[in-house]
């Protein structure tokens, strides 16, 4: 297991399979992190092994954890400390785990350094030394300082820390040398391998040839993977940036955009502390604060993305999730820990919630989405575990190592979950595009028709006369709708009317209108009662071919208003489960009945009713009634009876201003004058 602080232990998990087992590895992890390497007790002088006229110096070297200025004395007597190979893990070599500060020595007889300097006739040796993970170096020849790590100075700071070289100018290499190398690593850190990894000796250019290889391998292992992830997060960034440019109404792009902002920024974080240009101070809050954004803008995003209607445990988390970081700074480490966890399993539990029960009220895609962040949180947590077990001593940390690569590049698990995550994320929102572009030129393509239907509808002319003044509003909430109504004159000079309002929107609500206007316009009968049957039978007909191709289909149906005004005044009046008309400010009693497509063969009963000159009379859809504004109050009947004696467009545009929610219709009719004849027929007075 590598020497990691605790704070990288749980970066950006997002599991489900092994929540439970991610929380003991916090808890336990959260009062300690990284560990170095133990070997077998051997003489403090080494047999070096040549490679190429590089000397591999692996010990044995003698080993003490602490500090004290006199360990750099070459004179310092270390017997009684113990021996160890720096190849092998502390761990390994029976040493317990420590903190903070070690010393390493090592001490070549002049022999074995007259053998050493024969690798380079002309040239001044040099040695590559090679720490482990993020320990720092202070490497001491003969008690003099000769170089350290970029972290190791008077106030110690935690860096990743590449090889570096230290010239062995001014060095007699014919007498004893001794090397004295001081290691540290933060309180925080529990060492268990050892921060010491490899100590080389050869000539300065073959140690430049190495450093330039260490170079190129600290690129691959900590930074190349991390490069490709961030890049291929940005271009899906700018994908779905793209995406919402293209569908400004589609929110959930503008979401994903910022998603994989967040993870590439992330990435940016990650390259930069691999080699070495920021320490785990800086490095650490500012992963906190990413992680905790990626939470918070991806919960949005995929509340966005599943429509859910119920935001408030969103909106609760979001807040905080985005106060988690505070904690860490004001340095509650303790509690950040346990909160931090808790968080993941927060959000990883109400991601899969909010995608399953989309993919459960019939979106496959939703669906689809839960296989990448399964695979994305199972991978993650998978790396907590190792690092857990091999911290435990349950397995052989040649068995815990998740590390891969592919070529000379180094990535782990958690690479290949974001890639699949990636890979998934892509498809998805691609097919989704694609799916809702194919669907919103469907729907272009349905309301263009639906409004050359609609212009056969909606009278652009109504049949006014010295007895009768008629004025109509008609507002459409979505362009088209389902409202209809027809005023046809009748040779005696009486007017027939008829105001409806079908189920549904769009073409098909569309359609069915038209139908029943077709039917109007061509029923011989001009008795209210009679039309109402005949339409009724041809509800019911139009709607029979969607009912025997699915029994369990939502059935249209339309409620209807038929009206026949004489000439001296009298109106005769059938209702089909519409909205009652308006006279003088005052809602009518009209017997109710049921809409058109619901029962065949069902009788509707008609009634006579006197008018006088200069009365108005208003027809309306519930559209009027049932408009509300942002607070979610209705505009209701009493709104609706204060304005029902005022012109039709006056009523419509005041139903539309305080908030239209469906198709507005309003018909109105003024009595202009009545013909003096006795009417012989019973008048139902209201």
């Amino acid at each position: 297991m590598e020497n990691l602080p605790r704070a990288s232990i749980h970066p950006r998990k997002l599991s489900v399979l092994w929540l439970a087992i991610s929380l003991l590895c916090a808890l336990s992890l959260s009062s300690q992190t990284t560990t170095a390497p133990p070997s077998a007790a051997q003489s403090s002088t080494t047999q070096p092994s040549a490679t190429h006229a590089v000397v591999v110096l692996d010990g044995p070297w003698r080993f003490a954890n602490g500090d004290d200025p006199r360990w750099a004395d070459p004179a310092f007597d270390d017997s009684a400390w113990a021996t160890v190979d720096i190849g092998k893990a502390l761990s390994d070599q029976e040493i317990d785990t420590y903190s903070g500060f070690a010393w390493y020595r090592l001490r070549l007889d002049p022999q074995q350094m007259a053998a050493i300097s024969g690798i380079g006739a002309n040239s001044t040796p040099e040695l590559l030394v090679t720490g482990y993970s993020m320990g720092q170096l202070d490497v001491y020849v003969n008690g003099v300082e000769a170089g350290h790590t970029k972290g190791m100075t008077d106030s110690p700071r935690m860096y990743e820390s590449p090889p570096f070289a230290v010239p062995l100018s001014g060095v007699n290499l014919s007498a004893p040398v001794a090397l004295e190398i001081r290691a540290w690593a933060g309180p925080d850190v529990k060492i268990q391998h050892g921060l010491l990894a490899k100590v080389e000796l050869g000539s300065t250019s073959d140690i430049n040839d190495r450093l330039a290889m260490a170079a190129a391998r600290q690129w691959n292992d900590h930074a190349i993977a991390p490069m490709v992830v961030s890049f291929l997060f940005l271009c899906v960034a700018l994908l779905g940036l793209a995406l919402y440019l293209a569908q400004r109404h589609h929110a959930e792009y503008l979401w994903l955009c910022l998603l994989c902002l967040t993870v590439s920024i992330r990435g940016v974080f990650d390259v930069l502390y691999g080699l070495a240009q920021i320490p785990l101070s800086v490095y650490d809050p500012l992963t906190a604060f990413s992680g905790r954004v990626f939470m918070a803008v991806t919960v949005e995003f995929v509340l966005r993305f599943t429509e859910e209607k119920s935001k408030r445990p969103v909106r609760i988390f979001q807040v905080c999730v985005l106060l988690l970081p505070f904690v860490y700074l004001i340095q509650l480490e303790q509690i950040y820990a346990i909160l931090s966890v808790t968080a993941e399993i927060v959000f990883c539990a109400l991601v899969c919630v909010l995608l399953f029960r989309a993919w459960r009220a019939g979106r496959p895609d939703a669906g689809v989405m839960l296989l990448p962040f399964f695979l994305a949180a199972t991978a993650d947590s998978a790396n907590s575990v190792l690092d857990y077990a091999g911290y435990r001593h349950w397995l052989p940390m040649s068995l815990t190592d998740h590390r891969f690569h592919f070529g000379p590049i180094e990535f782990d698990i958690g690479t290949i979950a974001y890639a699949v995550f990636l890979i998934s994320l892509m498809a998805v929102i691609l097919y989704r595009f694609v799916r809702v572009s194919q669907e919103e030129q469907k729907s272009t393509a349905e309301i263009a028709a639906a409004r050359s239907v609609q212009a056969m509808l909606i009278p652009t002319k109504l049949p006014s006369n010295k007895y009768f003044m008629l004025e109509s509003a008609y507002f459409p909430v979505n362009g088209v709708g389902g409202d209809f109504f027809q005023v046809l004159p009748v040779e005696d000079g009486s007017i027939k009317l008829v105001v409806g309002d079908v189920s549904g929107k769009g073409l098909q609500a569309a359609m069915n209108a038209s139908t029943l206007v077709g039917a109007f316009r061509n029923e011989l009968s001009h008795d209210p009662a009679t039309i109402l049957n005949h339409l009724n039978n041809v509800m019911l007909g139009a709607d029979a071919p969607a009912r025997g191709k699915d029994p369990d289909a939502l059935v249209s149906f339309a409620t209807c208003l038929c009206a026949r005004i004489f000439r001296d005044g009298t109106m005769e009046l059938a209702n089909a489960g519409h909205l009652s008309p308006y006279r003088d400010g005052r809602e009518m009693e009209v017997p109710p009945g049921l809409p058109l497509g619901v029962i065949p063969g069902i009788k509707y009963e008609k009634v006579s009713i006197r008018l006088e000159a200069g009365m108005r009379l208003i027809f309306l859809s519930d559209g009027v009634v049932e408009a509300a504004n942002p607070e979610g109050e209705l505009f209701g009947f009493e709104r609706t009876q204060q304005v029902s004696n005022e012109g039709a467009r006056y009523i419509a545009q005041t139903a539309k201003r305080f908030g239209q929610t469906d198709d507005i219709t309003v018909i109105s009719v003024y009595i202009a004058s009545c013909e003096e004849k006795k009417v012989e027929r019973e008048l139902v007075e209201v």
